[in-house]
């Protein structure tokens, strides 16, 4: 199948094609779409792309508190091995500290009246950070919404400061489920419909 400049294939459940995405077709194996709508780990986009979702607003506004940590576990990637992951590990807290959430694996994001939300990482859109030396920024369809969060639709992590992988840490199979944990900083925005 040739591949040019305006399209590329993909497996489908590499990525979504999102809603500004020029859908072309889609069979069980294949996925067309443009580029722009290919947002993942290896292709962000660039942060100015980050955008409120249509038709959303900030809910709620979260930030990181200290100590909060990507988690990094070495495994083997066949001939080799790499930090693989990041989990996340964080306590977040609203500007007025009245809210706070941990946040960890999943990703999930659960309240300390019980409040709960996840998403999955496969289906995040990646943004360069401002600082190049952190993780990327995130967007991530709600799933599960409860209590509080119950019409959350969105989350957007922004604002991000470290969190990158150990790459001072040796991963090899000396080290084969070594796992290292990297503070971060982040900013969280939790999206409800704008009615």
């Amino acid at each position: 199948m040739k591949i040019t400049d305006e399209r590329r294939y993909f497996p489908v459940g590499t990525f979504r094609c999102n809603s500004s995405a020029k859908f072309i077709r889609k069979t069980t194996r294949l996925c067309v779409c443009c580029p722009s709508a290919v947002s993942t780990a290896q292709n962000p986009l660039p942060n100015s792309a980050m955008k409120d979702p249509d038709g959303q607003k900030i809910q709620f506004r979260f930030h990181t508190l200290p100590h909060s940590a990507q988690i990094y576990t070495c495994k083997s990637t066949g001939q080799s091995f790499a930090w693989s992951g990041p989990d996340p590990d964080a306590i977040l807290a609203d500007s007025a500290n009245k809210l706070t959430v941990h946040h960890y694996k999943g990703p999930s994001w659960e309240a300390a009246d019980g409040s709960m939300v996840r998403s999955e990482g496969a289906l995040a859109r990646h943004f360069l950070p401002v600082n190049t030396s952190a993780v990327h920024w995130l967007e991530l369809p709600a799933k599960d919404p409860s209590r509080q969060f119950a019409k959350v639709t969105f989350i957007h992590r922004i604002d991000t400061s470290g969190g990158l992988p150990p790459s001072a840490k040796p991963c090899d199979a000396q080290h084969a489920g070594d796992q290292e944990r990297v503070d971060y900083s982040a900013t969280y925005l939790f999206y409800v419909p704008r009615r």
